[in-house]
Formats: C-alpha cells, sequence, structure tokens
C-alpha cells in the first residue's frame, strides 16, 4: 500500500483539527453567549422521538412533528422569545416533554399540546444535555456542575456535584445513576438519595451518554480518542481502545459489536467482548460526527457536509443520501421506522428518510 506523502497528510490533520476546534467553538459559544441573543446559527437541532411525534429544540422554539408525515402540531413558546434559545433533545415522558434553555430554566410542557406545566429555576448554569426520566424521577445535568434530581412535578429531591460542566444525558438501570462528566470522571450514585457510590477516572472528558448492553456494560468515548468498557458494579475498567482520529460520538451497539465514527473519515466496528477491531471503512474527506444510528440491518452515520451513509453490519456500504443541504452535527434518530436527521444552515430543519435511504418528509422552520 502506498503511504500518503507528507503534504496529504498535513492536509488531513489540518482539517481534523479545524473541525474540532468548530466544535468546540460552537459549544462553548452556546454556554457563554448572552441571554438575549439568538444562537440559531451556533447550535444544532437536539431531537428525539419516543412515540412517534419528533420533538425539536433548535434556536427559540421547540417543535412536536408528526413523525410520519412531518407536520407540525405544537410549537413552544407560541411566540419565539429571544430571551431564550434551546438546544439539547426534549425528553418525553408521563405526558410531560421535559428541555431546558440557555438560561437556567427546565421546563415540562403538557405533551399533547404544548402547553407550560411547570418549570425549574434551581439551576445557576445552562441545559446543555438531555435529562433522563427513571420511575418517578427526573435526573437533569446542568453546565453548573450539578446533576438535579428532580419529582416529576419539578420538585428538587437531591442534587450531586462535580467538578466540571455536565454535557452528557445520564443513565439510571432504576437503582444506580451514571453520570459522566467534563471532569473526565464517570460516576455512579444511588438513585434514591445521590449518594456517591463509586467514580472513574476516563482520562478525557465525556460529550454523550454511556452506551449501555444487556448484562449492564457501561461503552463510553472519550475526547481523549478513546472508547472505554466499564464495569458498572465495581466502577472498573473492562478494556480500553485508543483510536488515532479524534472523537465527537457515542457508539452504537448491536450485534456484539460497537459501531463508531471519528473525524477524519473513518467508520469502525469493534468487538463489545473486548474492544478488538473488526473492521474499519474510510468514508472520504468527511467528518464522521454524532451518534450513529442502528436502523434494521444497518448502522447509518452522519457526516459534516456529506450527508448520510448506510452500512451493514459487516461494514459493507449499502446507501448514501446526499441531500440534506446543509451541515450535519448528530446522527439521525428513528421514528415510525424512519429515519431523521436534524440538519444546519440548509432548506430543512428536518429529513426523514425511508429505511432504504428514500426521502419521506422534510420539515421547514415556521415563517
Amino acid at each position: 500500500m502506498k503511504e500518503p506523502d507528507s503534504s496529504t497528510h498535513a492536509k488531513q490533520l489540518m482539517k481534523t483539527k479545524k473541525l474540532y476546534s468548530l466544535l468546540l467553538i460552537i459549544i462553548i459559544a452556546s454556554l457563554l453567549t448572552g441571554c438575549g441573543a439568538r444562537l440559531a446559527t451556533t447550535s444544532w437541532p437536539g431531537i428525539s422521538s419516543p412515540d412517534g411525534v419528533v420533538y425539536a429544540a433548535y434556536g427559540t422554539r421547540i417543535y412536536a412533528i408528526n413523525g410520519a408525515t412531518g407536520g407540525l402540531i405544537w410549537a413552544y413558546p407560541s411566540e419565539p422569545n429571544n430571551a431564550r434559545t434551546f438546544f439539547a433533545a426534549p425528553v418525553q415522558s408521563d405526558g410531560l416533554v421535559i428541555a431546558g434553555d440557555y438560561r437556567n430554566t427546565l421546563v415540562a410542557l403538557d405533551a399533547a399540546s404544548g402547553a407550560e406545566r411547570w418549570t425549574f429555576t434551581g439551576a445557576s448554569g445552562r441545559w446543555v444535555a438531555s435529562p433522563f426520566v427513571v420511575e418517578d424521577t427526573i435526573l437533569a445535568p446542568n453546565a453548573d456542575h450539578n446533576l438535579y434530581a428532580l419529582d416529576m412535578n419539578g420538585n428538587e429531591k437531591w442534587r450531586f456535584a462535580t467538578c466540571q460542566a455536565l454535557w452528557s444525558q445520564p443513565y439510571s438501570d432504576g437503582e444506580t445513576v451514571y453520570q459522566a462528566s467534563m471532569d473526565h470522571n464517570l460516576y455512579a450514585l444511588d438513585l434514591h438519595d445521590g449518594s456517591l457510590l463509586w467514580s472513574l477516572d476516563l482520562g478525557g472528558a465525556v460529550i454523550y451518554s454511556p452506551t449501555v448492553d444487556e448484562e449492564g456494560t457501561l461503552y463510553v468515548a472519550t475526547l481523549g480518542n478513546e472508547v472505554i468498557a466499564v464495569n458498572p458494579e465495581a466502577g472498573s475498567v473492562k478494556w480500553r481502545v485508543q483510536l488515532e482520529h479524534s472523537l465527537w460520538t457515542q457508539p452504537a451497539l448491536a450485534e456484539g459489536s460497537l459501531y463508531l465514527g471519528d473525524l477524519d473519515g473513518n467508520v469502525y466496528a469493534l468487538s463489545a467482548a473486548d474492544g478488538a477491531q473488526r473492521w474499519s471503512q474510510d468514508l472520504g474527506e468527511v467528518s464522521v460526527i454524532g451518534r450513529p444510528t442502528v436502523s434494521g440491518s444497518s448502522v447509518v452515520f452522519a457526516t459534516q457536509k456529506n450527508g448520510l451513509f448506510a452500512m451493514t453490519f459487516d461494514g459493507a456500504r449499502q446507501w448514501v443520501y446526499p441531500g440534506v443541504n446543509g451541515t450535519l452535527y448528530n446522527g439521525p434518530i428513528t421514528s415510525e421506522d424512519r429515519l431523521v436527521v436534524g440538519v444546519v444552515g440548509g432548506d430543512n430543519l428536518l429529513v426523514a428518510l425511508e429505511p432504504s435511504g428514500a426521502l419521506a418528509w422534510t420539515f421547514a422552520l415556521p415563517e
């Protein structure tokens, strides 16, 4: 195999560093911009779809969209408010849609109408990560370094302080809460009172939530370019793999493999058992960003500029959809058996595809 010349290597390195810096600037700008500023040009849509409705948080509003047709159901607030901006994907539970803004307000909306049910203003920082709901508890991580546990009426139960901002959604199995932090640690807490069970230094900050298998093993990708498997009971490392290029991702798990991409355009399948590399593919001069999505027999990756790539579990390319006409900073979600991705700077905020990669519907921001 012919080795790349020094100029090619330098260009690739420069591209990776440039994009990595851009992503950091986007999030830092989102955290530091004043309360009155509109961040639609420096954030990307946070989207979720737990019940056939797609909830999208972007700019000054939260939208509920019909997952089958792409039609608007409601928007909150009814009129855009430039003093409030949203980023993290809303969470739906028990008839509520819960989302936080860039100020310090966590809001619960009626899932059917979008009417405001309650607000929580006890945090002092921005809501960058999505909350996680388990049983009757809302676990809400904030950039003020605290994880807040609330009841379903928005009353605080307990809080746990870390050493840096929380940008990662927590996970709970109903007994233990797992929260990754920008302080490089993964924390295990008692769900009922927030007491610390153990903490583990991962050696790098974590942006995304852990991926969890049926046995409870936690898989985390760090900004130190490592993928780490963690024993949930002991808080110990089962295995760790160092990859060559920058990671801005959460692994997807299917068929005993972890699937992820890097900012240099490579996608990988790693053994969930020991981290051994099963295959890798170079998608070309693209940056693979965010969480890939398992859809049927495919793993779908988002690239910053070249759209969506669907791969088989064995690493064969199935289809490519380049027609998003914008920039992708996160992977797609699934809704009504379709793939839905949020787009920045394009004609549409959301693009939905059939499992075959054919266009299903689009959603543009209301005038």
